[in-house]
């Protein structure tokens, strides 16, 4: 068991690693190619950051666990507005654009429901994963190519407010050899990291008679999402915030169609009533609770940050209380 413990510990720092590195240089390589802002936090950033929920559902799907790749993502999904949201806020208000978010946010929903609709029958099957799979492809290439458009010296100037500090002490890095490096090296530490999670988080729930979905949808889920967090207080402390709530959007869309649909494609998915009336409802909640806060003034103060953590919180007490009960 202490093995096993030992390897998830690994696996997070692995990811963790990595997700900086893929950011930083997804970041990069964006502000090369002259993409505007809203474009990096709605597409590349939020892509880079879902790697690690993306190769979770895969390896997961091919060991037949497709319950933890579910579990991930909608886990990650509550995770992303209930505590990275709710971090980001808590420490300083977060000023946004409703207006530019509007798309992303029906975007985010009409996924959430869907998903809640197919699998209202306690199954996901592969068709339906392919269809999900499909949609959110078709977004993500419609949301780049809509964005498409001269950009400004001040859009370029924001697009480096990800930068982390490791590249800005190696200039050799800025370049297009070294960004394109960066890229790689994160990736080999995300793929690797992720499969060390997937493999000890299943041994860890058989071990303890969890079920995975329950595994996914708490460390695992919290694990996967810190390169969104790492985004969240990179892009707060430089006032940019706008473009961390972007990322946030966007990954939680890629989560429910891309992250579950490439799970759901290789192997079917079934979870119990329980399961489904417990986190669904919660994952739709934060969801209109974030939009209400952001669409009523335009940012979320810091008491609302309060209240995102507190209804995260209460969640994963509800979540252990209900698995204990034996309910999940």
């Amino acid at each position: 068991m202490m093995l096993e413990l030992l390897l998830l510990g690994v696996g997070l720092a692995l990811i963790l690693k990595g997700g900086d590195l893929f950011v930083s240089s997804s970041v990069r390589i964006a502000e090369l190619l002259h993409m505007p802002r809203v474009v990096i936090g709605s597409t590349l950033v939020s892509l880079a950051t879902t790697t690690p929920e993306l190769t979770v559902s895969v390896l997961s799907g091919l060991k037949a666990e497709s319950g933890l790749a579910v579990g991930n993502a909608v886990g990650s999904c509550i995770c992303n507005l209930g505590l990275i949201l709710g971090v980001m806020a808590a420490l300083k208000h977060v000023e946004v654009n409703a207006r530019a978010l509007w798309t992303a946010f029906a975007a985010m929903l009409g996924s959430g429901v869907l998903l809640f609709v197919l699998t209202f029958d306690l199954t996901l099957s592969r068709g339906q994963g392919v269809l999900l799979l499909a949609l959110g492809v078709g977004y993500f290439v419609w949301d780049f190519w809509r964005h498409q458009r001269p950009v400004s010296p001040a859009a370029q100037a924001e697009a480096t407010a990800l930068e982390t500090e490791f590249v800005a002490r190696h200039s050799w890095l800025k370049g297009g050899w070294g960004s394109a490096l960066q890229f790689l090296a994160g990736a080999v530490l995300v793929v690797g990291g992720s499969k060390l999670l997937v493999d000890s988080a299943v041994r860890v729930a058989r071990a303890l008679g969890v079920p995975s979905l329950i595994i996914g949808l708490t460390i695992v889920a919290v694990g996967t999402s810190l390169p969104e967090l790492i985004t969240a207080v990179t892009s707060s402390r430089r006032n940019v915030s706008d473009l961390a709530v972007g990322n946030v959007l966007g990954a939680n869309i890629a989560n429910l169609t891309l992250v579950i649909g490439s799970a759901a494609s290789i192997h079917e998915v079934s979870m119990s009533r329980a399961t489904q009336l417990l986190n669904f409802p919660a994952m739709l909640a934060v969801m209109l609770l974030s939009f209400w806060m952001i669409s009523t003034d335009r940012r979320v103060t810091r008491r609302e940050g309060t209240i995102l953590l507190t209804f995260y919180a209460a969640y994963l007490l509800t979540l252990v209380g209900a698995t204990l009960a034996g309910l999940n």
